[in-house]
């Protein structure tokens, strides 16, 4: 299901725009054959390592929407969980890349800001959006090297049999 962009004008210029990051890194590109939408979150998860950090930091940026827009604690939580979800099922070789091509994680992110923002308050400020946003970052990269670590440990089980 692509998602569609808002009508311009109808919402902040800044939501468009994630609107926009959320279309290309989920949907930009049709899978010739079988008309299958990927983004560039698919395309990146294919770099060994780095490909699902980087996807995941980019991601961030929707949350960080999120926070500026007030949109509620456990609305963000769920967009955190979308992330890390993706982060560490795509770290997983093969099984990863094919769930990156099916969840959708930053337009099902947008479509809960979209819902959730309060639009009746002004947007929140930078520093607070950026603290928390650090705070997220350091749980996501925890994460994916917990996610690592985890899997270096039944790899070398795997192997000592």
């Amino acid at each position: 299901m692509m998602m569609r962009a808002a009508p311009p004008g109808s919402l902040p210029k800044d939501l468009v725009a994630l609107q926009r990051f959320a279309i290309l890194m989920d949907e930009q590109f049709v899978i010739p054959g079988i008309g299958t939408r990927i983004g560039l979150d698919a395309l990146i998860g294919f770099v060994p390592g780095v490909g699902d950090v980087g996807g995941a930091i980019l991601s961030s940026w929707i949350i960080l929407g999120a926070l500026r827009h007030r949109v509620p604690g456990v609305h963000v939580l769920r967009m955190v969980f979308n992330v890390a979800l993706d982060t560490v099922v795509g770290a997983v070789p093969v099984l990863g890349d094919v769930f990156d091509i099916f969840f959708k994680e930053n337009v099902d992110n947008v479509a809960l800001i979209l819902r959730h923002r309060d639009d009746t308050r002004p947007p929140r400020g930078a520093i607070g959006i950026w603290l928390a946003a650090a705070g997220i970052a350091g749980v996501l990269i925890a994460l994916f090297l917990a996610t690592l670590v985890a899997a270096g440990r039944a790899l070398s089980w795997l192997g000592g049999r």
